[in-house]
């Protein structure tokens, strides 16, 4: 018996739909690790970070920067727990939320100043300045 090969691209087509699929699940696979949405602008003499980061306290947040750049990091965790006479439900959740900006140019260790409110992150820094490493208190 002679077996009939598809010329009509049904298995490459098939073939690549698996790949995306596989990709797709690959991608929650990862450390769940969200970027920061940000917003960098110049003011007079200041550069002025604005970033997203709903769903934290200002404790969640971590901040570095170097005279090249700034790192965001924040960790989101919720846990709703619901009982009634029929079920019990609980669930958890972890957000992770990850970014690195280079500064536009050098910037004032000793001026960055940073305020979370209401879900938004403000970085200030003056600019021009040499450092080493420094971690920013958040107001």
């Amino acid at each position: 018996m002679r077996r009939l090969d598809r010329q009509d691209g049904f298995d490459d087509l098939r073939d690549q739909m698996q790949r995306m699929l596989n990709q797709f699940q690959n991608l929650g696979k990862q450390a769940g690790v969200t970027g920061v949405p940000v917003d960098m602008r110049e003011e007079d003499n200041e550069i002025v970070l604005t970033a997203d980061i709903p769903g934290v306290t200002k404790d969640d947040i971590n901040i570095k920067t170097d005279e090249n750049r700034l790192e965001i990091t924040a960790e989101a965790k919720q846990e709703i727990k619901e009982e009634n006479e029929k079920y019990i439900r609980k669930e958890r959740s972890s957000r992770k939320f990850s970014r690195k900006i280079s500064w536009p140019t050098k910037i004032d260790p000793e001026s960055i100043k940073a305020k979370y409110d209401e879900g938004v992150l403000t970085v200030r820094a003056e600019k021009e300045g040499d450092s080493d490493d420094w971690n920013v208190e958040i107001e």
